[in-house]
């Protein structure tokens, strides 16, 4: 939905002469039967999009009805007819139409405030309101400093967990700052997508993708497979539980253990945790993934396919003899190449 409104677009165009104006407008993006129907009076138009003729229509009282593709200008100056039943929170009668009619009809229905001069969308239940490009610019800069501080900081925990798993001694301390780094990293990718989308042709600047992002992000997902409490909880639980994590959740080390499935008592918890083996398999190139599912599900964990024969590694299905030297290799390599790292000092961001 935002896309349809990023600046640059034609639909966009036409909404911003209406601001500039400085006057109100009711635009229904949707023409279905069932939208219709819902609607009385005003006039059929049935004529080409154009983004003067939707700001010269807007100056009529009423909504205004786009087909959905947003070729062309179905009718104008129709009343929505909406449900008493229908619940809003919004107090003007423009918005609070436009909130009522996406409900019922499920179609994108924007609202332009005259007082305000602001542009509402709603959709279904959500509403979300478009701020100005300089905002949005300046939070997304900010955003991307916070992004490339964070994926140091992951890098860094990644590290240190590379280091622990292959000396053995991996701590919940360890597995928890790590996923609450990557979490931190792929909350702020997201957020900077949105504003690309919401900025158009205006986001330049944020078009710049680091290059490692993705893996660090792939890579940093999988801690949470390697270390879920298997007794208590599955995978897709535990994930489910860290993603709907909310800020102030994600900053406490108690709730991501929680979510693993493990006591919230983590700076007392002393256990030396086994990780699967995931993470690291995954580095070994030429491996696909199912193939590190089959040896993760056989051997249970790093440690054992650490100390397991070529031949044994043979013996999982879809591994064959290239494919497990390649992996006895990498993780020996892996192993006498380490270097104990530095805990990285804070930087002033954080």
């Amino acid at each position: 939905a935002l896309k349809l409104l990023s600046p640059g677009t034609y639909l966009r165009e036409g909404i911003d002469y209406i601001i500039q104006s400085k006057a109100g407008g009711l635009i229904v993006l949707g023409d279905t039967p069932e939208t219709l129907d819902l609607t009385e009076g005003g006039f059929r138009i049935n004529c080409p999009y154009t983004p003067t003729r939707l700001y010269e229509l807007s100056k009529m009282d009423g909504a205004i009805i786009l087909s959905e593709d947003i070729k062309r200008i179905v009718r104008a100056n129709v009343t929505l007819r909406t449900s008493s039943t229908i619940p809003s929170n919004e107090t003007g009668l423009r918005h609070r139409s436009a909130d009522k009619f996406a409900k019922e009809t499920e179609q994108i229905v924007l609202a332009v405030s005259q007082s305000r001069n602001t542009l509402t969308l709603y959709l279904k239940d959500q509403h979300y309101i478009f701020r100005e490009c300089s905002t949005l610019l300046s939070c997304a800069n900010q955003t991307m400093f916070a992004l490339t501080q964070h994926l140091k900081a992951l890098q860094n925990a990644g590290t240190i967990l590379n280091w622990a798993e292959l000396s053995g001694d991996v701590t919940l301390a360890d597995v928890v700052a790590a996923i609450q780094l990557c979490e931190r990293v792929r909350r702020a990718e997201q957020e900077l997508d949105r504003y690309r989308i919401e900025l158009g042709t205006q986001a330049q600047s944020l078009q710049y993708v680091i290059p490692e992002l993705t893996t660090e992000i792939e890579s940093g997902l999988l801690i949470i497979k390697d270390y879920y409490h298997e007794s208590l909880r599955d995978a897709s639980e535990a994930f489910e539980a860290i993603l709907g994590l909310d800020v102030h959740s994600l900053a406490n080390p108690s709730d991501i253990s929680e979510a693993l499935g493990y006591s919230r008592d983590v700076c007392n918890t002393f256990e030396v945790l086994k990780p699967r083996g995931y993470r690291m398999l995954s580095q070994v190139p030429r491996i696909p993934f199912n193939i590190v599912e089959n040896i993760v599900h056989k051997f249970k964990t790093l440690d054992r396919v650490n100390i397991a024969a070529v031949g044994e590694l043979q013996a999982v299905d879809g591994v064959g003899k290239a494919q497990a030297s390649t992996i006895k290799h990498t993780l020996a390599h892996m192993k006498s190449t380490a270097v104990q790292p530095e805990v990285m000092a804070l930087s002033a961001f954080e």
